[in-house]
């Protein structure tokens, strides 16, 4: 006999399932530390175990799998319906509808935040490892930092075999970097006390410019445990982009964070031309925040001051993003703004910016 509990009833657990899910959510918010110690480095990493043993080993990434099973299952919901109202002449069921839909975003809300969610409310990085990091930076700290950055961009540039003042392509790098990124983020996080259980993946999605047009260089999808990486990003933004999205899948949630995982990442490796993906970005990063406090003539005088170089690969990037416009501009970010804000990053989208206030002071306690 085959035992399975009614519709109603299913949708009800999944209802009470998602309200415990959120109501633990909230309970890690005021503690932090407990997040840690339950969830971030207890339950996570055998989270991390089980996606090794189920996705990991694909030949391609899981998302295709359940993009197709969602498909599917969509498809089938929706010809149930049609199905009910025109042919059985049901009627449409408003109550029962929203009831499902509710049911439905209930389940969704427990498996992101059991699978990976919870994150978010770990204890932050910067107080684990003991940085002393300012609310904001005035602009002698940017100042100082955008000096910094320029040289040694240029210095990592100049070290990187056969290249002069002509925009690098992706065969000055090498064809898979998931490998050596992986091992380099993984060193980072051993230094400084993280569990680096499990083997996040770092794939590269196609069809080019999928995630681009949604305005998103890469994303981790914690229904299958793996990072992932437009493949039509420029070559020089993948090794740091590649860091930053499998930074996530060892358990990080803020953005800030894995930017400033990705940097440190990036630096530490003996190729120069992955030190220089590494030192661009944070270039980039350090001189949108030396935006706000100059005027638009002094800040091109600055500008100016970069390589030749350095500004043809900066002009390669741009061309390769603008190749995918977005579907609908603004629409993701502003999507994924509300989200992580209603995941407790008070900075929303602007948190990415943080990474110059962490790099800064990671820079004072440890260079």
């Amino acid at each position: 006999m085959k035992f399975s509990l009614p519709e109603n009833d299913r949708r009800s657990t999944w209802i009470k399932l998602g309200f415990i899910a959120i109501l633990i959510r909230i309970i890690f918010g005021i503690f932090p530390e407990l997040c840690e110690t339950l969830y971030s480095r207890g339950v996570y990493p055998w989270i991390r175990y089980f996606f090794d043993k189920i996705t990991n080993s694909l030949p391609f990434a899981g998302v295709y799998i359940f993009v197709l099973i969602f498909i599917v299952w969509l498809l089938a919901k929706m010809i149930s319906l049609f199905i009910s109202v025109f042919v059985r002449r049901e009627g449409f069921k408003g109550k029962g509808y929203v009831f499902s839909f509710l049911s439905f975003c209930s389940m969704a809300t427990f498996w992101f935040l059991l699978l990976w969610g919870y994150n978010y409310a770990r204890v932050p990085m910067s107080e684990q490892i003991g940085l002393e990091v300012p609310e904001n930076m005035d602009f002698e700290a940017v100042w100082e930092e955008a000096q910094f950055i320029k040289n040694k961009c240029i210095e990592a540039r100049n070290e990187i075999p056969f290249i002069d003042t002509h925009a690098i392509e992706k065969n000055d790098y090498p064809e898979n970097n998931e490998d050596e990124m992986r091992l380099l983020l993984e060193e980072v996080l051993k230094e400084y006390g993280y569990d680096v259980s499990g083997n996040v993946r770092g794939r590269i999605i196609r069809p080019e410019g999928i995630l681009l047009r949604f305005s998103s260089s890469g994303v981790y999808f914690p229904f299958t445990g793996e990072g992932h990486v437009d493949k039509g990003l420029h070559a020089i933004t993948k090794p740091f982009t590649l860091a930053h999205e499998m930074g996530h899948g060892y358990g990080f949630g803020n953005e800030a964070v894995c930017n400033f995982l990705a940097y440190l990442s990036c630096i530490r490796s003996d190729d120069p031309a992955i030190r220089y993906s590494g030192y661009l970005m944070y270039w980039r990063y350090v001189y949108g925040a030396l935006m706000e406090f100059m005027t638009e003539e002094d800040y091109l005088k600055e500008r100016a001051t970069i390589s030749r170089g350095m500004y043809n690969d900066i002009e390669a990037i741009y061309e390769a993003q603008d190749k995918f416009p977005p579907f609908i501009p603004y629409l993701q970010p502003a999507v994924y703004d509300v989200f992580l804000k209603v995941q407790g990053i008070q900075d929303g989208i602007q948190s990415y910016n943080r990474m110059v206030i962490l790099v800064s002071s990671w820079r004072k306690k440890f260079e």
